[in-house]
Formats: structure tokens, sequence, C-alpha cells
């Protein structure tokens, strides 16, 4: 019968091997099976919920540290205005927050920096050119008018009116400690600490310990950059 084999010389006839599906070359690719599928999605959702925990609890620890990284940002801010302009600035600790504002008076009271913040101060200029002398437009001495190209840079313009406040969440309470305290301070009440930022930038370590309702920070200042050198963190 045709094609059911080829008859050799010696009239034996040799079946022709058949061939399997799969090795055709238009044969279609080997699907997946229910239980492959099913197995394939179990393993996608364990993942996911094994991971949904893990992106929350970022979360959550970024919004606990807010008040940590609005210190970082103030003492940078800080730091950088008491070197450029060459004299002290300062963040003063408060019960209610982060003040930052240029160093005017070692035995801070609260009730002063809240004249300072607001601008009525006895003595604090109005504005932030108040207290600079004007730059002469001619020499009094010769008659002759006063060359553009001066002698030496300008020096940096001063705003003394400058301060920049954190308010910090109702569910936060905070302590200090510098290097030459005995213990942890707790900042409550009308108390008010001073750190304060030399024109070399230099300023006293601080160790600052922050409570919240769902988190605790440990955190330790340098003296030199004002970088956290040392972080804790305790999520509850």
């Amino acid at each position: 019968m045709k094609g059911m084999g080829q008859r050799n010389e010696r009239g034996v006839v040799r079946p022709q091997p058949l061939h399997s599906p799969l090795s055709t070359p238009h044969s279609a690719p080997p699907a997946f099976t229910l239980v492959e599928i099913v197995i394939a999605l179990t393993i996608v959702a364990i993942l996911t919920a094994a991971a949904i925990p893990s992106f929350r609890g970022l979360r959550d620890e970024q919004l606990a540290r807010e008040p940590v990284a609005a210190l970082v940002k103030l003492a940078k801010e800080a730091r950088l205005k008491a070197i450029v302009e060459k004299r002290p600035y300062q963040i003063a600790f408060t019960s209610r927050g982060f003040t930052a504002s240029r160093h005017f008076n070692p035995y801070l009271q609260l009730e002063e920096l809240d004249q300072f913040v607001a601008g009525t101060l006895p003595g604090q200029p109005r504005d932030a050119n108040d207290g600079l002398a004007d730059e002469p437009d001619s020499d009094a001495s010769t008659g002759r008018a006063a060359t553009n190209l001066p002698l030496a840079p300008p020096p940096p313009k001063r705003d003394d009116q400058w301060s920049e406040t954190y308010p910090l969440p109702t569910d936060t309470h905070y302590s200090i400690q510098f290097w030459h305290d005995i213990s942890p301070t707790p900042v409550e009440g009308d108390y008010v600490k001073l750190w304060v930022f030399q024109p070399s930038g230099i300023c006293q370590p601080l160790t600052l310990e922050l409570i919240r309702e769902n988190a605790r920070f440990e955190v330790e200042f340098g003296a030199l950059t004002a970088d956290i050198v040392r972080e804790t963190i305790d999520l509850r």
C-alpha cells in the first residue's frame, strides 16, 4: 500500500518512521497547564503579600522621621549662613519646635524668641537693610566720581530678621544632650536651649532623642559639619 513503506532489494518492506508532532517545524508551542498557572499565581500572591508590609514600614518610617529631617535642614541653613556672614547663628529648641535664626542672646527666653520671630523685639531692625550704610557715589575728598571697580568684594548682605521655624507634631516629645551634659534634658514648658553655629561652621556635638506615638529616634550630630554621625530607629 502506498505510504506504508519502501521495498528493499530482497523485497522486504521497511516501514517509514513516524514523526513526532513536537519535531515538526510547524507544530504549536507547548501550552501551560491549569496546575502550572495556579502555582505561578500563588507565588506572585505570596511575594506581593510579603512586600506590602515592607512598603508600609518604609512609609511609616519616613513620616515618623519628618522632625529629624527638618532639624537637619535647619542645621545646614544656619551653619551656611554663619560661615558666609562671619557671625554665629543658632537653633533654638523649644517645646513647640525648632527655630533657626542669628545668635543674639545666649540667655534667650521663650517670650523674647517669640518677639524676634514676630519682628517686635525692642531694637530689632524693621527690614534687612536697616543699619547698613549706603555706599558713597563719589569721593568726598577729591570731588571725583567713584570708580565702578571696587578694591575689595562687598560684604555679604545680612538679614537680621531671618528666622525659620519647624513646629513639632502634637504627638512628639524630645530631649537633647550636649557633650558636656551628664544626661539628656527634656525640652518642655517654657524651656529654651540653644545650638550655636560659629562663623567657622563648628558647633557643639548634639544628641537628640525624639519620641513619637509609633517611633523612637536617637540621632547624634557631629561638631564639624552638623551631619548625622549615628542614628538609631525603633518603630513600634
